[in-house]
């Protein structure tokens, strides 16, 4: 396994790079989290292909520019990185907030991207959802990462965050960008097959699975919803997780 970090002109990223060969895994992760969050599933997929993680700007080793930020631009991150490490074409696998970053960069470099696994995310939120981005921004910006845990997870979590909290501040207030601006009438141009996971006790519900289903070109995309399963399946159910990718990569062979 390889460790690094990359320079993307005014930020850099941290990755890790394990396995080889083709297809390439680009796993995105979600808000507060780090690239350890695949650390379950890892081994798993180096045994399927090359996987490589990144912290994503502000998270965990990574830096960030300062100033807002938008979908796009964590986008753009994500296929900056894809061309510092001379990989044309990847699978990307986002959870959540990685999950919006995967479809976005789906929708800029179509051509990049082999096809989409995506985690308990959504292409939309609510107006009172929107409303708990900006709580969460507002608290990491007086309390930084004390503050980014209670506004997430509550007052008795004992989870730490690792990285910049202004920087995942803007990232928080990005997402309330699904509510003015939700990407889910761009789904109908994604090209590449689409494998969407969701628990079904993750805080969105299999709902907003099932809309990002629905508005994918037909045929597209399959769905499998993991009983008694919350918001972390990679964390919560790995081998459940690896089986619907091996049967979803079959179906695409056949």
């Amino acid at each position: 396994m390889t460790q690094g970090r990359v320079s993307l002109g005014g930020h850099s990223l941290r990755y890790s790079d394990s396995g080889r060969s083709e297809p390439v895994f680009f796993c995105i992760h979600g808000l507060a989290d780090t690239l350890e969050v695949w650390d379950a599933l890892e081994p798993a997929l180096a045994g399927r292909g090359r996987v490589v993680r990144i912290d994503q700007r502000g998270h965990g080793g990574s830096g960030a520019p300062p100033g807002p930020c938008t979908r796009e631009d964590l986008a753009r991150d994500a296929i900056a990185m894809l061309d510092a490490l001379a990989i044309p074409r990847a699978v990307l696998v986002g959870h959540s907030v990685g999950g919006i970053v995967a479809m976005s960069a789906a929708f800029a470099a179509p051509e990049r991207v082999a096809g989409l696994v995506l985690i308990g995310t959504a292409s939309r939120c609510s107006e009172r959802t929107a409303a708990w981005y900006e709580r969460i921004a507002q608290a990491a910006e007086r309390e930084g990462g004390d503050g980014l845990v209670r506004a997430i997870y509550g007052e008795s979590s004992t989870r730490r965050v690792r990285g910049d909290a202004a920087a995942i501040a803007h990232i928080a207030r990005m997402l309330t960008s699904l509510y003015h601006e939700p990407l889910t009438p761009q789904l109908a141009t994604i090209a590449c097959r689409v494998l969407l996971l969701v628990g079904e006790k993750d805080l969105m519900g299999p709902k907003a699975s099932q809309t990002i289903r629905d508005a994918l070109p037909s045929g597209r995309a399959e769905l499998v919803v993991m009983p008694g399963c919350g918001h972390w399946l990679q964390l919560d159910a790995p081998d459940a997780v690896i089986a619907a990718l091996d049967r979803w990569r079959s179906a695409q062979l056949t």
